[in-house]
């Protein structure tokens, strides 16, 4: 199964989302391809962060190797999380914007039977190379805040999911990855008064609402793990709660059912 996280707005949490799903799936044991096209290389720094000389194997192990071979085999590096692999971002990669639109899935059909699932981390745009990762996906996930910006690029995305990958609507939802519990009740709060308009356009939101909480960043940026049993830290409970019913829906679980959670990751 590939899983593209998608969207034009920056700051969302995508590419933290990312790597959360990505790493509740290796905790339960499936074997994980990242694959970084996102140049600002922030999963490829949180996934390779310690392992000795790979600045320079992250010269001939990258996206654009990959992408320019259409291969995966030969560029892929052993993560420091167990059961995840990752093909590097890189640079170069501008050099690859004019490609065409299939050249990922030639790419990552040379990873079926080696992983159980690929985690796509796209760039904050629209180009050829997102297309790809479009084209490519089982599921397409863009993660929302709660800002006219962001309905509107949600609304461009939509429209170009129709124009330019004609079937792959369908497979493209929507995920709240700002919520704010203390104002769910609240129906004067602009986060209920957004949710409410959100929910009045697009029918794919996802049943899920990653919290805000500093635990998000305290993963990627300090690697402070995650866990379901953190009971000091109640928005970090609900962060790992929320990543576990969100990959609950993607391994085909019922969404609620906390026998199937990671417990830590």
């Amino acid at each position: 199964m590939v899983i593209t996280y998608s969207s034009m707005k920056g700051g969302v949490g995508k590419t933290t989302d990312a790597i959360l799903t990505a790493a509740n799936l290796a905790a339960r044991g499936f074997r994980v391809l990242f694959f970084d096209l996102d140049t600002n290389n922030s999963g490829t720094m949180f996934l390779t962060q310690g392992i000795e000389g790979i600045a320079d194997l992250i010269e001939t192990k990258n996206v654009f190797e990959a992408l320019s071979h259409n291969g995966t085999e030969k560029y892929a590096v052993r993560s420091r999380i167990e059961n995840i692999d990752i093909i590097p971002s890189h640079l170069n990669i501008f050099k690859l914007r004019g490609i065409g639109y299939n050249e990922l899935q030639k790419t990552l059909r040379g990873a079926e039977g080696r992983y159980d699932y690929i985690v796509i981390d796209t760039a904050p745009t629209y180009d050829n190379l997102v297309i790809n990762a479009l084209l490519a996906a089982d599921m397409i996930i863009t993660p929302l805040k709660f800002s006219s910006f962001d309905f509107t690029t949600a609304k461009f995305l939509e429209k170009q999911l129709y124009d330019d990958c004609p079937g792959q609507a369908e497979k493209w939802y929507l995920l709240y990855s700002d919520w704010q519990q203390k104002f769910a009740s609240f129906d004067n709060a602009p986060q209920t008064q957004f949710a409410r308009y959100f929910e009045q356009n697009f029918s794919n939101i996802l049943d899920v609402r990653i919290p805000r909480t500093n635990a998000a960043s305290d993963y990627t940026q300090l690697d402070r793990k995650i866990s379901t049993h953190a009971k000091s830290a109640v928005l970090a409970r609900r962060l790992a709660i929320e990543i576990n019913r969100l990959v609950n829906m993607l391994t085909d679980k019922d969404a609620n059912d906390e026998s199937q959670f990671a417990e830590r990751f």
